[in-house]
């Protein structure tokens, strides 16, 4: 857990490694009372996520995505849609509080998406989730691989890096938007945008 003061609001950020089943409990043991939730997914993924149960299609699965619980496999069972996330939101609703969404909504970011990335390197994702499977991530922690995992695809794809950017300033702006009107604020994130969301708050 990561605090940190934002204007009069104290702020609790829960980092999370996507996908590792085991997160769950870990979410479970850290969550605790607060004024207000936030999670750094829009707003379609979190209704989708607190509307699983009821949702017949599968979920789309990248694959790079596909490539990244491979190798995160080393630390545990690993599955899609994220355990952490939807185990976080669970907990929020369970409180009878709403799960705030810190992340873009699915047409602002398809919007940025098309303006960020262009053909080729659209194109360009399946070499690199080629070239990262057989890559070897060497990390004795989860959030190191994470991290690393994140390190090499938006190294690889500049543009990836650029929409990685470009997420952390919203969730950064949408956390000091809540703290002007909350006191408190526990916000779930994956760990490889904590550094960046935490340095916009500092």
């Amino acid at each position: 857990m990561i605090s940190l003061d934002v204007g009069d609001c104290k702020v609790d950020i829960l980092p999370v490694v996507n996908g590792l089943v085991s997160e769950a409990d870990r979410v479970r043991s850290e969550f605790s009372e607060h004024e207000s939730y936030g999670i750094s997914l829009g707003i379609e993924g979190v209704q989708c996520l607190k509307n699983r149960r009821n949702i017949q299609d599968e979920f789309d699965v990248s694959e790079l995505d596909m490539v990244y619980a491979h190798h995160m496999e080393i630390f545990g069972k690993v599955e899609i849609p994220s355990p952490a996330m939807y185990t976080f939101i669970d907990l929020v609703t369970d409180t009878g509080n709403l799960c705030l969404a810190l992340d873009m909504n699915e047409y602002d970011y398809t919007e940025l998406y098309c303006d960020t990335v262009g053909a080729s390197e659209f194109i360009r994702e399946h070499h690199v989730a080629k070239k990262g499977m057989k890559r070897i991530f060497d990390s004795p922690t989860p959030e190191g691989l994470a991290k690393k995992w994140d390190e090499f695809v938006n190294s690889s794809i500049k543009s990836y890096g650029k929409l990685a950017e470009k997420r952390e300033e919203h969730i950064a702006n949408e956390i000091k938007d809540i703290s002007n009107y909350k006191k408190s604020l526990l916000a779930a994130i994956e760990v490889e945008r904590v550094d960046g969301i935490v340095g916009r708050l500092e």
